[in-house]
Formats: C-alpha cells, sequence, structure tokens
C-alpha cells in the first residue's frame, strides 16, 4: 500500500471519475494534461523552462508518479525511470543545491537538497513497481546518503528557528517515513515539534505571507508522510498551530481577476508585506490537508472555501514549475486523494470573520465588507516574532485597495541575487515615514534617495535554539496601540519608534477607516533633535495604467475603475516621482516574468521644507470611481479636516497637539471619539445625531 494513496483513496477517486464527479474529473484531467505534458518532453525540463532543474523536481515527480499509481502505463514508467534515476545518480554535490550555496566539505543540504527528497520520496511510494530492484536499491541510497544525511547534516550546524529548518526536516522526515526508517523518523519528531513554534501563537507567521505558507506546506508534507505511515507518532504533532492561521490568510486575501501579462485567468492578489508577492494564494494541498486534518471546523472550512474560490474555477493555472520553491503556489500531488475527504466549503463572512483582525505579526486589516469596495492592510503593532526573517522596512506602511485595484502598493520582491532588492525591502520603498538627518546638504531633487537618511531597521537576530528550547521572541520594535470597529468605523493605530532609532522617539500612526470612501491617516511625529520628515506613497503603475496628477496640496491616482484623491495636511513639498519598482512574483532568477521594471512603482513623496522636533500630520484620502473622482475636496481649518463630494461628508477634528484625542464626524452628525487615556487607546461612539 502506497504512503500518499491509501487502498480508499484510490477507490474512491476511480470511482468518483466512473461516475463522473466533477471536481475529481476536472483535477484528474488536469493533472493528465499537466504530466504528459512533461512526457512529450521526454525529460524534466521543456524549452519553456525558466527556473534550474532542482527546483520543479519535486513538483514535476510527484505529479506524474500519483498519476502512475491511479493509471500505470508504460510511457510514463519510461519518463519516471529516465527523469528519476538521472537525479538518484547525481552527485552528492549537485544534490547540495546551485553553485551559490555553501559547498564546503562535509556537504551540507540546503532547501534544493529537500525538495530533491520530496520527489524520490514521492516516486519511491507511487511509482516503485516501475523500476528494477536493482533501481530501487539506488533511490534508498540516494534518499539516505544524498538526501537525509545532507539535511540531517544542514540540521546539526544551525540553531535558529525559521521556514529553513522546517523545510530541512521535512526533508528527513518524508524520506524517513517512505523508507520505512524509524530510527530517523523518531528523531526527527521533536524536531517537527520544534519547527512548528516558529509560527506566531495566533498561526500567523513574522517573516511573510509566502514564506508561512512554505513552512506550512513542509510541515504539511511531513505529517502526511507520518500520519500514513506511524499514524500513533502523527499524535504528536499539532496542527493547529499552523492551521489556526488560516484565519490570517484569508485576511489577507484581496480578490482574483486578471492580471496584464499573465493570461486571462482570474490571479489571485493578497497583502505582499515583507518577502512575498502581490500574486499568492495558499498552496492547494495545504488547504485540502487543513480542510481535512483540522482541529477546528471554522478554520477547516475556511481552508476548503478559499480551495473552491482560488483553485476550483482554474485548475490548470501556472506556472507549475514555481509551484512551491518559487512561491507561484499551485496544487499537487496530494490534491486529488485530500479531495476524496468532505469538507463543507465557508467563506470568510460564513465563519465570522471579523472585518477589522489584529494579528500577532503586526498585520492588521480594515475592510468596509466582506465583498466590499476598500480593503487597508496594515503591518503595524505586533508582538514577538516567533520566526524572524525576511523582513522590509515597511512597518506603518499600509496597502490601499478599492473597487478592486492596488492604489497604493508594496513594491514585493523578486529574485535575491538581484541588486536591487535591497532598495526594494528598504523603507523608503514604503507607504512610512523615513527621516533626513542631513537635508542641508541636499543639492538636485534627484540626491534625495542619496541623501543620508533614517530608515528602519528591518535586519533583527535570529531566534535561536538553546538545548532544543527555542529562545525568546524578538522584538521588533512595533506595538500597537489600538484596533477597534464600530459601526462604519474602524480604527488602527501602532507605534514604531524603537524601530527607527535614534532620534526619532515617537512614531505613530492611526488610520480611521470611514465607510467606504474615506480613510484619514494621523501621523504624530517626535525626535530628540530636529529632523526632516519624509512621507512616501508608493502608486502602482505596473502595467503603465495609473493615471497620476499632482498638485502642492494633493496628489491625484486613477486605475481602471478606481480612484484615489490623497490630501497631505502639513507643510510638506511634493517632488516629481522617483521611478521605483512593483514586483507581480518572486523567482529564483532575475529578469523573469514578474519581475517589476523601472516605473512600475511611482514614488511620491512629500518633504518638510525645515526639520523640526514634533508634529501632527494628517492625510486625507477620498475613493471612489474614478469618473467621480474629481468631486472629493478638503477643506481645512486648522486641525479639524472635512472630505466631502457633496453627498458624503466625513470630518477628523484633532483636539490637542499630540493627537491624544480625535474626534470623527459623519455628515448625518454621528460621531466616534479616538481617546489616548495613559497610553491605552479606545474608539467610542459619542452620538448617533446632531
Amino acid at each position: 500500500m502506497a504512503v500518499f494513496l491509501s487502498d480508499t483513496e484510490r477507490t474512491q477517486l476511480l470511482t468518483g471519475l466512473e461516475t463522473g464527479d466533477p471536481r475529481i474529473s476536472r483535477f484528474q484531467a488536469a493533472l493528465h494534461r499537466r504530466v504528459y505534458a512533461r512526457v512529450a518532453v521526454k525529460g524534466l525540463f521543456g524549452p519553456e523552462s525558466t527556473t534550474a532543474w532542482y527546483y520543479p523536481a519535486a513538483e514535476y515527480l510527484s505529479d506524474a508518479a500519483m498519476l502512475y499509481a491511479l493509471f500505470p502505463e508504460e510511457r510514463l514508467a519510461v519518463w519516471l525511470r529516465t527523469v528519476t534515476l538521472d537525479i538518484a545518480r547525481t552527485s552528492a554535490y549537485d544534490w547540495a543545491g546551485p553553485a551559490f550555496r555553501d559547498h564546503s566539505e562535509p556537504l551540507t543540504g540546503h532547501l534544493e537538497t529537500a525538495h530533491l527528497c520530496w520527489a524520490l520520496s514521492a516516486v519511491y511510494d507511487l511509482a516503485r513497481d516501475a523500476f528494477l530492484e536493482s533501481e530501487q536499491a539506488e533511490i534508498r541510497q540516494a534518499l539516505t546518503e544524498k538526501g537525509i544525511v545532507l539535511c540531517r547534516r544542514w540540521i546539526g550546524k544551525n540553531t535558529h528557528l525559521a521556514n529553513w529548518r522546517g523545510i530541512l526536516m521535512s526533508g528527513v522526515l518524508v524520506a524517513a517515513s517512505v523508507l520505512g526508517n524509524e530510527e530517523f523518523v523518531d528523531q526527527s519528531v521533536p524536531e517537527w515539534q520544534r519547527c512548528a513554534l516558529a509560527f506566531q501563537p495566533d498561526g500567523s507567521y513574522g517573516e511573510s505571507l509566502q514564506y508561512g505558507n512554505y513552512l506550512a506546506f513542509a510541515l504539511m508534507l511531513a505529517y502526511e508522510s507520518l500520519s500514513r505511515t506511524y499514524p500513533h507518532k502523527a499524535a504528536l504533532l499539532d496542527v493547529g498551530t499552523y492551521g489556526k492561521g488560516i484565519r490570517w490568510v484569508a485576511s489577507s486575501m484581496f480578490y482574483a481577476k486578471p492580471m496584464a501579462g499573465w493570461g486571462a485567468e482570474p490571479r489571485a492578489r493578497a497583502a505582499n508585506f515583507n518577502d512575498s508577492a502581490a500574486l499568492f494564494r495558499p498552496s492547494g494541498d495545504l488547504l485540502l490537508h487543513l480542510a481535512v486534518r483540522g482541529q477546528n471546523e471554522e478554520e477547516k472550512q475556511l481552508a476548503r472555501g478559499l480551495f473552491a474560490t482560488y483553485y476550483e474555477p482554474v485548475p490548470t493555472q501556472g506556472p507549475h514549475e514555481l509551484a512551491t520553491f518559487g512561491m507561484n503556489n499551485d496544487w499537487g500531488f496530494l490534491t486529488l486523494p485530500l479531495l476524496t475527504h468532505e469538507t463543507k466549503a465557508a467563506s470568510p463572512q460564513e465563519v465570522g470573520l471579523p472585518l477589522t483582525p489584529a494579528f500577532s505579526n503586526g498585520h492588521t486589516f480594515m475592510r468596509d465588507a466582506w465583498d466590499g469596495r476598500t480593503i487597508v492592510a496594515i503591518n503595524g503593532g505586533g508582538d514577538g516574532l516567533h520566526g524572524p526573517g525576511h523582513l522590509h522596512g515597511d512597518l506603518n506602511s499600509f496597502i490601499l485597495v478599492h473597487n478592486r485595484e492596488r492604489l497604493l502598493v508594496d513594491p514585493g520582491h523578486s529574485c535575491y541575487r538581484n541588486l536591487i532588492h535591497g532598495l526594494e525591502s528598504s523603507t523608503q520603498t514604503h507607504n512610512t515615514c523615513t527621516f533626513l538627518v542631513e537635508a542641508e546638504t541636499l543639492g538636485l531633487q534627484e540626491d534625495m534617495a542619496k541623501s543620508t537618511m533614517l530608515e528602519q531597521k528591518s535586519v533583527l537576530p535570529r531566534r535561536l535554539l538553546v538545548n532544543g528550547i527555542p529562545g525568546l521572541a524578538v522584538n521588533r520594535g512595533n506595538r500597537r496601540l489600538i484596533v477597534d470597529h464600530d459601526d462604519v468605523v474602524s480604527v488602527v493605530g501602532a507605534e514604531i519608534s524603537q524601530a527607527c532609532g535614534v532620534p526619532i522617539e515617537t512614531f505613530t500612526r492611526l488610520w480611521l477607516l470611514a465607510g467606504s470612501n474615506v480613510l484619514f491617516v494621523v501621523d504624530r511625529i517626535e525626535a530628540a533633535q530636529p529632523v526632516t520628515t519624509v512621507w512616501n506613497w508608493l502608486v502602482n503603475n505596473r502595467d503603465g495604467q495609473a493615471q497620476v496628477d499632482t498638485q502642492p496640496t494633493y496628489l491625484t491616482v486613477r486605475r481602471n475603475e478606481a480612484g484615489m484623491k490623497l490630501f497631505h495636511g502639513g507643510t510638506g513639498r511634493i517632488g516629481h516621482p522617483v521611478y521605483g519598482y512593483v514586483h507581480d512574483a518572486y523567482h529564483v532568477e532575475p529578469n523573469q516574468y514578474g519581475e517589476g521594471k523601472p516605473g512600475s512603482g511611482l514614488l511620491y513623496r512629500w518633504t518638510e521644507a525645515a526639520p523640526t522636533a514634533a508634529r501632527t500630520v494628517v492625510h486625507a484620502i477620498a475613493l471612489d470611481t474614478a469618473s467621480l473622482l474629481h468631486q472629493w475636496t478638503l477643506a481645512q481649518d486648522e486641525n479639524v479636516f472635512t472630505l466631502t463630494n457633496g453627498q458624503k461628508k466625513w470630518t477628523l477634528r484633532i483636539h490637542d497637539e499630540a493627537a491624544h484625542q480625535l474626534s470623527l464626524l459623519s455628515g448625518h452628525g454621528r460621531r466616534w471619539d479616538v481617546l489616548n487615556e495613559a497610553g491605552q487607546y479606545t474608539l467610542k461612539r459619542i452620538s448617533d445625531h446632531a
């Protein structure tokens, strides 16, 4: 009996195909098409490939092995033997990864090594009878001596807790489970438990959305291999450590629609803080695993609902070569067997996910409604990080979505070996503030980016294991001040001065969302010595479709049917845009699809005319259909800011210099107050009528 396909699952799949089950039939047909496209090129790669052989090996081989287990056919057997044995016979030096990985002796495994373990384990488990006995012995030897040994060597040499450890552990545990090596299995079970502690207590993840998916995928694959071979050992593993994170994932999803340059199919977009991409959906196998193995019924239904939303309409959507390592996620070989386990699908609204949730990793979201018009995704205040890494200088930054268009964006990331990676990770390329400390030396406008600029610290100490026990969570220097929602008003606040460092003593940002059309952003910044504050706004121009108009006090952006009018309420001066980068997707190689070109992000900056020690500055943002945006105006009278289009009106009043009390008033006379009393912020509805 195969590990990854039980007799019951196989029978149910074949029965489903015979009776015309629509889901099983569609995904089986997509799997067949995917696999035989590889068979046709007679190798692992075809002319369209854009990656090195390590990266899609696990997907291509596991897909083929699953199809062979269901429908054994000689052409497929020949392809499996050719590709699998070529990898098994490849030197341990190559199993250690590409040239940019460490190849010093004794050889150490890397992420690529774990992926090769997954690849050969799936083939050995599901398609073993396609190989001669001597060839099976070669696969076992390669998995043990080149896979398990190298992965274990990395684990033995490194003590930090993050996604890497989980991937290498998974390489060992999957291979050991398939090979029946109980000694290595027993040694890996406590390692799985440690790796799961990299997730935040609420299941969110400190590195990024994509790396959280990557680690959870690795834990999932290890769990599936163990639960199907040694179920009593799998009972020691807590799927809930990452399963509860489905609430964070669901909150992070924006919408699915076609993206220029990526074909006509709808593609999922998500909040891409830190090293993450705008094109994101959780791995299909992971979603179904959570729907089957989860411990909370609402979370199981939410995972199944996400699969129904982002996979069932587009079962053939690629590029499959980037499915896991490339983080352009896809469904894989476990989707068919897991589809035989029934779970009800539910939407975020149906499970009662709040419109304004906050998560331990600092991510917070404000929506006017589920399936509404406006989303504000914020990287603000959070707790210590349990698995820090891959961070950007993006605290107090946010992504703004209206009418299914990203207007203010996060730049994302592309190939790590691109020289610009450090720049796209820096504070100045995000929707937050930077500070000039030598502004008097500036010359030409284009010298702004070259000046001495105070940015956030984004490289943190690692969280280390000491005698197998994780150390304290790592403090990033961000504090949550308030997250609250009442009727049509949401408010979020965060303080991040510690992340900025000397001389910044306070950098508090409050976001107040009023209905679908109005967002106020209030900044209180204090410094031990005068600094010049720069407000950075990154406009989405990835396809050249942004229509932008700048005036001294406001910025107008139109993209398709969505528009934003951003008013600057301070004394800053706006400059000509700096041509930044907005990336669609990560790729392991440079200059590939998904990597943004110069000018794909238009970076607008308001810069204070002179340094000062303290200021409170309001930005008022009107959101509407692009053709109606001209109707919105801002009236400012000292500390009172009123946004109106003649029909809707919202007023923000700042009652004191340090913004400890704010009032938000609707055009109908309803009033909400935000109060800071001894550091405790509250949102209170004061009146329902004038």
